[in-house]
């Protein structure tokens, strides 16, 4: 647990996502979900994961400044949310941006599943193996996870997004999370 989260009060092994989420100005719609508002799973518990500034290059490569080192798990689980109020029927994409070390293990038999959940009900799953991405150590990656709709409305619609691997017993490990984009879709 890190020292700002013990004067926070946290308590919890888990981290517990409350930073503000970036939407961009831009068209397409760029929505930046920083590591401090996505729910991690053993995120508090120093043995497990670690918050770490991003260096300078690192902070423009991605679009974040802090990330989430993964010293070693067996069970990953990152969980966001988004409430969005969109003027227009939209469709959205979103992307992981993590990078592996060289020192990464773990990842060749341990399948993780991206979930998306769009007004309480599952709209994608899909389970990807993140072996070759491991082995292009030390370079970023935006791995796609999934995407939904929205139709216009003038209330808030809520949606769930997240990484999960908590069927093997295999440890993982050596994984940086910058955090996580939400693009607008064209076409």
């Amino acid at each position: 647990m890190t020292d700002e989260q013990k004067e926070a009060g946290y308590s919890s092994p888990h981290w517990k996502g409350d930073g503000p989420l970036e939407v961009g100005q831009e068209c397409p719609i760029l929505i930046k979900v920083p590591v401090k508002s996505l729910d991690i799973t053993w995120g508090n518990d120093a043995r497990f994961w670690q918050l770490i500034t991003l260096s300078d290059n690192d902070t423009r490569e991605t679009g974040f400044e802090k990330g989430m080192l993964l010293l070693q798990v067996n069970w990953i689980e990152v969980k966001g949310t988004l409430n969005i109020t969109p003027t227009k029927d939209t469709k959205y994409e979103i992307f992981y941006v993590l990078k592996f070390r060289v020192d990464a293990f773990g990842w060749h038999s341990a399948p993780i599943k991206f979930k998306v959940r769009n007004e309480g009900e599952e709209t994608h799953s899909q389970v990807m193996a993140l072996e070759s991405y491991r082995e292009k150590h030390d370079v970023w990656h935006e791995i796609p996870g999934g995407e939904f709709s929205v139709m216009a409305s003038k209330d808030p619609k809520h949606v769930e997004f997240g990484i999960f691997e908590v069927e093997s017993d295999w440890w993982k490990g050596g994984m940086v999370l910058g955090g996580v984009k939400i693009k607008e879709k064209s076409g």
